[in-house]
């Protein structure tokens, strides 16, 4: 008989970690409090005006280095060519800024960027190209980690204010200031610096559920893995050499549990289990903040097709300019011809007001950096813990925890990068791997 574990959260790392666990001859029980799989990347439903849109509970973007997002997407029968529109690097404003990557080897890639950027001055270019064969040189890595701020002293303001800054809030979600140096260099690392393919952006064409969170449903079922939707799991105890699960006062047992969850609803199922073992870990969950995404998204009478599948915007929240990148819907899916969506990271001001507010505000910025019309229709959606916040030295607990066969996925493992859906999924496979490394299959 194949040893049982049991993955709490069904979000992307749960996801991951069970189809892992499943694929090394383990039994797998998953279980989530949601009525869908999926977590913080699943469609929902938004109405706008008379019409009713499938689309996500957030907007997403993806970068090429996501290889391991990209892997488990083809293994459950997902094609990423044909669920994800792949650019070439590029970061363009409506008012004719562009710096877009080339289809070279790297560092040839960013360099011929820059030599063939518009809008960008020279000592902004020269600027660029320095910090990235700079930190090239010293392999991506500080000696004592620090703000990301700290990595721009001294930088051309423009240049901070139209790259560094809006690539820390798409990838860390808060300012510079807030942010881990070091994360954002092994950010950095791992997708513009290292080559072309690896800094493509990568733009769902289709909802996240379709893309990957309902066929990963489908592969699990199909290998034979118990799913419990809405079975919210309130307490863990250990029973000899088993975890007893109590979802509700149904019972169930595992001789492994993996917590694939946030910190805030990871600590209070470690407190749950009662042993000393588990404190430390406990405290260093309880400790970690979280920071607010919303997603405007606003229908059009006529579809405004713009020019582009995607833009930064300039934002600026002391005048109400709150929006920081607009997509085009109808250009990714002629289902949502009309829709556009416009993402604010850190969104913790936007989000003061009503959401009436904040549609208005968004569309208003549309009309002063587009030239839109005013919308047929708005909706905000608004993730308030959609991501933790990476900052300087931020401690989280390993993978393994000092309980014998528990273990951590999700944003409450320890890892170098940031609340991204290739972290989760990442952090998701470790689990599985530490739990087959500890037990093997039987």
């Amino acid at each position: 008989m194949s040893r049982r574990v049991s993955v709490i959260g069904a979000g992307w790392s749960g996801l991951a970690c069970a189809l892992e666990l499943l694929a090394r001859g383990f039994a797998v029980t998953l279980l989530d409090a949601a009525p869908q799989p999926g977590g913080r990347a699943r469609a929902v439903t938004v109405r706008l005006g008379d019409r009713s849109f499938r689309l996500d509970n957030g907007q997403h973007l993806m970068v090429g280095a996501y290889s391991e997002t990209l892997r488990l997407m083809s293994r459950v029968g997902v094609d990423p060519q044909a669920a994800l529109l792949r650019l070439p690097f590029e970061l363009r404003y409506p008012d004719g800024f562009l710096l877009q990557a080339r289809r070279l080897p790297a560092p040839l890639h960013l360099a011929c960027g820059l030599l063939t950027a518009r809008g960008v001055a020279w000592a902004d270019r020269r600027h660029v190209a320095a910090f990235a064969l700079h930190w090239r040189r010293r392999g991506w890595t500080l000696a004592e980690d620090g703000p990301a701020s700290g990595l721009f002293d001294g930088a051309p303001a423009q240049i901070v204010r139209r790259l560094w800054r809006p690539l820390c809030l798409a990838a860390l979600n808060v300012e510079l200031h807030q942010a881990s140096a070091q994360v954002l260099l092994a950010v950095l690392r791992d997708s513009l610096a290292a080559g072309s393919r690896a800094a493509d952006l990568l733009i769902p064409r289709r909802d996240l559920t379709d893309a990957f969170a309902g066929p990963a449903r489908a592969a699990l079922q199909a290998g034979g893995a118990d799913i419990r939707l809405r079975s919210p799991v309130q307490r863990l105890a250990r029973q000899g050499s088993c975890w007893r699960i109590d979802s509700r006062g149904t019972l169930g047992e595992a001789e492994a549990v993996v917590l694939a969850l946030p910190p805030e609803r990871a600590a209070p199922l470690l407190a749950s289990a009662d042993l000393a073992e588990l404190a430390a870990a406990t405290a260093l969950l309880r400790a970690v903040d979280s920071a607010p995404i919303a997603t405007v998204y606003l229908r059009y009478a006529a579809d405004p097709r713009l020019p582009w599948p995607a833009s930064a915007l300039l934002d600026d929240p002391s005048t109400g300019r709150f929006g920081q990148w607009v997509f085009d819907r109808g250009r990714l899916d002629q289902a949502n011809a009309g829709v556009l969506s416009v993402v604010i990271s850190a969104a913790g001001e936007a989000l003061a007001g009503s959401a009436e507010a904040l549609a208005t505000s968004v569309a208003r910025q549309l009309s002063a950096e587009i030239g839109l019309p005013s919308p047929l229709a708005t909706a905000v959606l608004a993730e308030k813990r959609a991501t933790i916040v990476p900052s300087p030295g931020l401690q989280r607990p390993s993978t393994r925890l000092p309980a014998a066969s528990l273990y951590l996925a999700g944003d409450s493992a320890a890892g170098e990068y940031p609340s991204t859906l290739e972290g989760s999924v990442r952090a998701g496979i470790a689990a599985a791997q530490a739990v087959a490394a500890d037990l093997g299959p039987r």
